[in-house]
């Protein structure tokens, strides 16, 4: 329980909600196949020994 004349604790619990949110979202495509492109740019300009 957050103390309402605490407003640190007020904060701090709000930025938790917050994150908590956030990590609970999906991934959009988007990026996940703009992940996927840049990770192929990668492979592709390793040298072949290190492939």
């Amino acid at each position: 329980m957050v103390r309402a004349d605490n407003p640190n604790a007020q904060i701090a619990a709000k930025l938790r909600a917050l994150y908590v949110s956030v990590q609970e979202e999906a991934i959009p495509d988007r990026f996940l196949d703009l992940l996927d492109k840049l990770d192929a740019v990668e492979r592709m300009s390793l040298p072949d020994t290190a492939k």
